[in-house]
């Protein structure tokens, strides 16, 4: 969507659309507490549960399908339509007859709320965040079965000592120790209004080591806080996690990053990143990526932050030598760019690419031309709430991408659903896109709801070929 005229009028424009623009802080209060209804009966606390299947459904191949066109995705199951939450494999090849075929599926157990995330741990374990507190962080047991063919064989609830509502998960190496560092919206008590914690997990074991935490209400005046922690980057040793906005999206809203020192895994620093609010509510960062010589030889690091509701990209310096955070800079500004709720960041071996929830495009940019936001390429249209993707070839050959487009699995009035939220409800298209990668031509469509009564909450390739980088 292409819109002309002065920022005022561009974002005028963007909020009539999404139903936004008459919003007040009350009835942002008012409009995100209904979403809340379905989390209204979550237990605080989480307990350790290991869950077997209840019903596994497969369909034949056929052979000239190849798991590098095949996607994992997480469904949550509609309550209106009698589905249930399931962990599937889809065909992904738009020039199969099967695209959009579930090849597998592993019926789940009914949590308090639905897995949210997959991530590929750099050994190949697949684990699962959470959005409720009975299964906040899983292992989900990917492998192959006797044929070849692959198959989920469990999934087994992690103890998280009491965190809950999982977000991003990221393994890094501290003076020669590898650890999974897990972020907890909910942190220790979804009754608490500044809650949020990291936790720090052995990555052979599983065992909790450590919980992050320092509360704002419970540190000194001016002190570094960690308050609902989303997304996480590290660099060398220094981690950054966002402050987001309280699972139960009525308690508080955040504007920050938080700097933590690895080396004794507490919180030094936050660094506000917030200029407009162009739905009067604070920023809500979300993403972060710490873009360092990993990802781009001879760059010089700093931290990339997408702030949900302030729709902007921010750039925070960082000097290697001193290990401090300069001020940010603003790199993008949504409201007077036409787009809204920047999401996730993921990349290949040429491009970053940043998904815009409104209208629902994939904006790319050049590899090494970081950390500034150099175009590659014109936007890939996609559709509201474009979220998560992944990148593969497809049996001729081509380079795609494929595009979760949905926000949060929420209903809508049409169902009667209870957690209806007309905002939410338009960054939900329930639909995967695959888009050419070097021309962006939408190569095909598979609509989620349509097709199988369910909504999608992520995908990842299968066996974790879909990314370089992600976050």
């Amino acid at each position: 969507m292409r819109i002309h005229g002065s920022t005022a009028t561009v974002l005028n424009v963007n909020l009539d659309i999404y139903g936004m623009k008459k919003m007040t802080s009350k009835s942002i209060k008012a409009m995100v507490a209904s979403v809340t209804v379905g989390m209204l009966f979550i237990l605080i606390g989480c307990s350790k549960v290991t869950q077997t299947t209840e019903t596994v459904t497969t369909q034949t191949k056929s052979p000239s399908n190849s798991e590098e066109t095949q996607g994992i995705v997480l469904l949550s199951g509609l309550p209106t339509l009698g589905t249930k939450d399931s962990i599937a494999i889809l065909e992904m090849d738009p020039e199969s007859p099967q695209f959009g075929d579930i090849l597998y599926e592993y019926e789940l157990p009914k949590y308090d709320a639905p897995l949210h995330h997959l991530y590929y741990s750099p050994n190949g374990r697949l684990y699962a965040t959470g959005l409720g507190t009975q299964c906040s962080l899983a292992e989900v047991l990917l492998s192959r079965d006797a044929q070849g063919a692959p198959s989920i064989n469990d999934v087994t609830c992690l103890d998280t000592q009491g965190q809950s509502v999982g977000e991003d998960i990221m393994w890094h190496t501290v003076n020669g120790k590898p650890h999974m560092f897990v972020t907890f919206m909910g942190g220790t008590g979804l009754d608490q209004v500044d809650a949020g914690s990291v936790g720090v997990f052995d990555p052979q074991s599983n065992e909790l080591i450590k919980i992050i935490e320092a509360r704002k209400s419970m540190v000194g005046e001016g002190q570094p806080y960690i308050m609902y922690p989303h997304g996480i980057s590290a660099f060398g040793d220094r981690m950054v996690v966002t402050s987001s906005v309280h699972p139960n999206l009525t308690d508080g809203v955040g504007n920050a990053i938080t700097v933590i020192d690895l080396n004794t895994l507490e919180p030094i620093e936050n660094i506000v990143t917030e200029d407009a609010k162009p739905v009067g509510y604070p920023s809500s960062p979300v993403e972060v990526l710490f873009v360092r010589p990993s990802i781009v030889e001879g760059v010089e690091p700093a931290v990339l932050v997408n702030t949900m509701f302030g729709f902007e990209t921010w750039k925070i310096p960082y000097n290697e030598s001193d290990k401090s955070f300069g001020t940010p800079v603003k790199l993008y500004d949504g409201a007077s760019a036409g787009t809204g709720v920047p999401l996730e960041f993921y990349g290949n071996q040429n491009e970053l690419f940043i998904s815009h929830g409104l209208p629902g495009v994939v904006k790319r940019y050049s590899l090494t031309d970081l950390p500034e936001l150099v175009s590659s390429g014109a936007d890939i249209q996609a559709e509201a709430g474009a979220h998560h993707m992944i990148f593969y070839k497809t049996a001729s050959g081509k380079d795609v991408i494929a595009i979760q487009n949905n926000l949060l699995n929420l209903g809508n009035a049409a169902d009667e659903d209870p957690t209806d939220v007309d905002f939410i409800a338009k960054l939900n298209h329930h639909s995967l896109t695959v888009h050419d990668l070097a021309t962006g031509e939408r190569l095909g469509e598979i609509n989620i709801k349509e097709r199988y009564n369910k909504g999608i909450d992520n995908i990842e390739a299968l066996f974790g070929s879909g990314f370089v980088h992600h976050h």
